[in-house]
């Protein structure tokens, strides 16, 4: 067995994986990580984003909109590992890199429900959570060792299972002079305020509540797009007041950290019920994905101005950060602010999930926890993951 000494004895080339609740493809980073100076390092080779076949994703959308058997859950996990094998082969062949050179997969996998707050489950009151894909199937279609399913360690001891990008902010992006607030908007909205004195034992980081998830919902129910392009349609919009009203006021939102969610509270079917009640032929339809975009720039600012209000920077990453009118909303309501891209910072917004997974996968290797406790609430930290050996 591989000790901590041994894995972390020489800089690692591993593969992280993401898939997000936007459903807009399968992330892939080639990363080259270690220890240099005392520091963890991390360094981005290659990256590229590859869609799912249409089979694949066809069989996702059932499994969360449908009532489902046993057989399709079965073949759900089998088509994703295979899409990912897939989507991990091109990136190495489009980059001439051997894939004996890769010392390790780290897969996300395709979150298709999360319920951490503790419910009963049989006898037992306990939390879970569901990151699709087969690790085995993974492992042996690559021919290398795969480490997956990287949230249940955290919630069966009591924490969120979320958010766990809080690790590699910390060692990436603090700043020796400015809060930063690092904001990943995803499908969901997450955020990690790193003041320069922040450590492991002291970080704030939670969700924030939806990302693009109620905004591309609201884009296919009225245009049949899968998203909207730099926030036109949005831009072209007015505020819906009593809709907005409705919206801001879930009670997701004054909940207090730790905290996280997904498509258990924020899905398409929510943001259909809010289109119906609220959409009128009279009404352009530009007005509801503008107030779904207003309700997503309000509730991250919100939640910067009530737990980081001496905030410098927000860093941004995720499919959001290419949303130009949802961060000409987020400069509007956070004035005082930087607002940037990660890209800025030298971490390219679309990669760093897939990076910051690659990271928690290293780090399971290396023996070391990958949770931080006072942000999902775990009672203790834990180290991550399952591991499938090729």
């Amino acid at each position: 067995m591989m000790t901590h000494t041994t894995w972390t004895s020489r800089p690692r080339r591993i593969i992280g994986i993401m898939t997000g609740t936007s459903l807009d493809g399968i992330d892939v980073a080639l990363c080259t990580i270690g220890v240099e100076n005392g520091r963890h390092s991390v360094v981005l080779d290659a990256f590229a984003t590859f869609p799912y076949s249409d089979a694949c994703l066809e069989l996702v959308q059932t499994v969360l909109t449908e009532p489902i058997r046993a057989a399709e859950v079965c073949d759900l996990e089998i088509a994703l590992a295979a899409d990912m094998a897939a989507a991990v082969e091109r990136l190495l062949q489009e980059h001439n890199v051997d894939r004996a050179d890769v010392d390790l997969v780290s897969v996300h996998g395709q979150t298709m429900w999360h319920a951490p707050q503790p419910h009963a489950i049989g006898a037992r009151t306990m939390g879970s959570t569901w990151q699709a894909t087969n690790i085995s199937a993974l492992a042996t279609l690559l021919n290398r060792t795969v480490i997956g399913d990287l949230r249940t360690a955290d919630v069966v001891v009591g924490g969120q299972g979320a958010p766990l990008v809080p690790m590699f902010d910390l060692h990436t992006l603090v700043h020796p002079n400015r809060t930063r607030v690092a904001l990943n908007i995803g499908g969901m909205a997450n955020c990690t305020i790193l003041p320069p004195t922040a450590s492991v034992d002291t970080l704030v980081a939670f969700d924030t509540g939806p990302g693009n998830v109620l905004i591309n919902a609201a884009i296919r129910k009225t245009y049949g797009k899968a998203f909207d392009t730099n926030g036109d349609v949005a831009r072209a919009g007015n505020v819906i007041a009593s809709m907005f009203d409705e919206l801001t006021s879930h009670p997701f939102y004054a909940m207090e950290p730790p905290k996280s969610t997904g498509r258990e509270m924020f899905d398409d079917a929510y943001a259909a019920v809010m289109v119906k009640r609220y959409g009128h032929p009279s009404l352009p339809m530009e007005d509801l994905v503008r107030t779904m975009t207003e309700c997503t720039a309000w509730s991250i600012a919100d939640h910067i101005q009530r737990y980081a209000p001496k905030a410098d920077d927000v860093i941004v990453s995720g499919g959001g950060a290419h949303n130009a009118f949802l961060m000409e909303l987020l400069r509007d309501r956070l004035p005082t602010v930087n607002v940037l891209r990660s890209d800025d910072v030298g971490i390219p917004s679309d990669a760093k999930e897939a990076m910051c997974f690659a990271y928690l996968g290293w780090r399971s290797l290396a023996g070391l926890p990958g949770n931080i406790p006072s942000v999902t609430g775990a009672s203790k930290a834990v180290v991550l993951g399952t591991v499938s050996a090729s």
